[in-house]
C-alpha cells in the first residue's frame, strides 16, 4: 500500500490513508527521518543502515496512526530498523558495513583507514553513541531518546567507545 521509487523515502499511500495522514508522515520523514537515518548508520554502517533506514520508515508509513500517537516515534522508528538490521543476514552481520580499506586508500590517506577500521571493531552500541555525540553533534539527551537508552549509558558508551578508539588508533 505504499508507493515509492528507488533511493527515496516510502511514503503513505494516499488511497491508504486521508491527505491530512499523509502530510503528517511526510512531516515526520523530514524532520525526524533524519535522525533515524543517521542512528542505524551508526549502527550498521552504510549498507545495512540503508536497507535498515528504508525498512523501517515503510513499516512506520504503514502504521502511522498508531506510530504518530507515540511519546517518542523517532526512537520507536529507530527500534523497527534495528530489529530488521539484526535480521538481515549473517553474512552482512559478520562483514564490517564500513568502507574497505582497499576503497579508503586509494580516495584517503592512511589515517581515515585507521579510523573506519577503529569505527568498525567497535560494539554496535559504542559506535551509534559516539555518531552521534561526536559526529553528528546530538546531545547526550537526544541521543537517549533516539536510541531509547538511559542518558547515563550514551555517557558510558561514548567514554567507552572514545577509550577503545584511541587504543585502536594508539592515540593518547
Amino acid at each position: 500500500m505504499e508507493s515509492r521509487s528507488r533511493g527515496s523515502i516510502p511514503h503513505v499511500s494516499s488511497h491508504a490513508a486521508g491527505p491530512d495522514v499523509r502530510a503528517d508522515f511526510d512531516q515526520f520523514a523530514r524532520s525526524g527521518g533524519e535522525r533515524v537515518r543517521r542512528a542505524l548508520l551508526a549502527y550498521y554502517g552504510v549498507e545495512a543502515g540503508v536497507e535498515a533506514f528504508r525498512h523501517a520508515m515503510a513499516a512506520a508509513s504503514e502504521q502511522w496512526s498508531e506510530v504518530s500517537a507515540m511519546t517518542n516515534p523517532v526512537g520507536f522508528v529507530v527500534r523497527l530498523g534495528r530489529v530488521h538490521g539484526r535480521s538481515y543476514g549473517r553474512w552482512l552481520r559478520r562483514r564490517s558495513s564500513f568502507p574497505s580499506t582497499d576503497r579508503l586508500l586509494a580516495a584517503h590517506d592512511g589515517s581515515m583507514v585507521d579510523l573506519f577500521g577503529a569505527l568498525a571493531q567497535l560494539r554496535r552500541e559504542h559506535r551509534a553513541a559516539l555518531m552521534l555525540v561526536k559526529a553528528y553533534g546530538y546531545s547526550h539527551q537526544e541521543t537517549a531518546a533516539v536510541l531509547e537508552i538511559p542518558e547515563a549509558s550514551v555517557a558510558n558508551y561514548v567514554r567507552r567507545g572514545l577509550s577503545r578508539l584511541r587504543w585502536f588508533l594508539e592515540v593518547e
